[in-house]
């Protein structure tokens, strides 16, 4: 039985015939699967990753591989999303779009969401929200508090010169 990637590599290599769709399978069945989108002659114009539990990651390298191990540019739960958006690239020929980083208030307001919101579902004050914001450091527990009100998670990575890249735990 195949899996998601799998699938998608399928659906891929029937709808572009003229490209190459080479995966690169994990020993272990839960860990992170590569689906390599070749050009005809054989440059890399596509990466999309995939985990089980996480969903898709797809990535348009740089033709230096500047980029390598620096994470997916875009994030797709779906498959059938993160599957139109590789189709949409293959057949415009375009990248993706890494993620810019915001500052916390930006990242609240992209949610929609107002400092007195944030505070109430983080237990504290609106005046504490609007010091956060201001501040250029912030003890990871309290970034961590704020982000959960915000109704996500917080994941912070250590990247190395040599690509490596590993989530840290607290």
């Amino acid at each position: 039985m195949k899996n998601l990637i799998q699938r998608m590599q399928g659906e891929l290599a029937g709808r572009f015939p003229g490209m190459r769709f080479e995966i690169d399978a994990p020993l272990e069945e839960t860990a992170e699967w590569f689906l390599d989108v070749r050009n005809q002659d054989g440059s890399l114009f596509l990466v999309i990753q995939w985990r089980p539990e996480k969903g898709f990651g797809v990535s348009t390298p740089a033709a230096d591989n500047s980029d390598y191990g620096s994470g997916p540019d875009e994030v797709y739960p779906d498959p059938i999303l993160a599957t139109d958006r590789v189709i949409d690239l293959i057949e415009s020929g375009g990248a993706t779009e890494p993620p810019i980083a915001v500052r916390l208030a930006e990242l609240r307001q992209g949610r929609g969401l107002t400092q007195g919101q944030v505070a109430e579902k983080a237990g504290v004050k609106q005046a504490n929200i609007a010091r956060i914001e201001g501040r250029e450091d912030v003890k990871v527990s309290t970034l961590k508090k704020v982000v959960a009100a915000m109704g996500a998670t917080l994941s912070i990575r250590a990247r190395f010169p040599d690509g490596t890249e590993r989530e840290m735990e607290f």
